[in-house]
């Protein structure tokens, strides 16, 4: 009887390791994170918005968060002054927003984080809110929308972005 309470009780107390583990804080979540993946799905597609090689980074501060992202493959302009063509082209190949965020409820998903955007590239998603569901596992985040606005493309979409730690 009393090996199999303590059997009970050590399984229990991995379980609530375990679980503890897969807790994501707002501490873990602050510092630099370079992009691996930027994913999109809008109605059961899935898209890769800058290409397959993207490139960037996302900074979060205590109480700020950046985002740039950018094709990695764009080819560069001819001049410093660009041409309308390669204006847009630029336009389309990334995406930068910074803006003041509030935490959320810890979920399923991870820890969630709303971003106020108050300054971007495109005026699409300035002055919305972005929300995200973030988990952070070991040197790895992982950031999941439910829904935002995909500024190269206008259309709402659940995105998934994946990052590493940066050194």
């Amino acid at each position: 009887m009393n090996k199999m309470l303590l059997s009970t009780l050590a399984v229990a107390l991995v379980v609530v390791q375990s679980f503890a583990q897969q807790t994501t804080t707002q501490d873990q979540i602050v510092g630099t994170w370079k992009v691996i993946t930027l994913k999109a799905t809008s109605e059961g597609k899935v898209s890769y918005p800058l290409g397959d090689q993207v490139a960037g980074y996302v900074s979060v501060t205590p109480d700020r968060i950046w985002l740039l992202f950018v094709d990695s493959t764009r080819k560069a302009p001819a001049a410093a002054a660009l041409t309308d063509a390669e204006a847009i082209a630029m336009m389309k190949s990334h995406v930068a927003w910074t803006g003041k965020y509030s935490i959320g409820d810890h979920t399923a998903e991870g820890i969630k984080l709303t971003a106020h955007v108050d300054t971007a590239s495109s005026q699409a998603i300035t002055g919305t809110d972005r929300v995200y569901f973030m988990r952070v596992n070991g040197r790895k985040l992982t950031m999941k929308s439910p829904g935002v606005i995909i500024p190269m493309t206008g259309a709402t979409s659940i995105v998934e972005i994946e990052l590493v730690k940066a050194d």
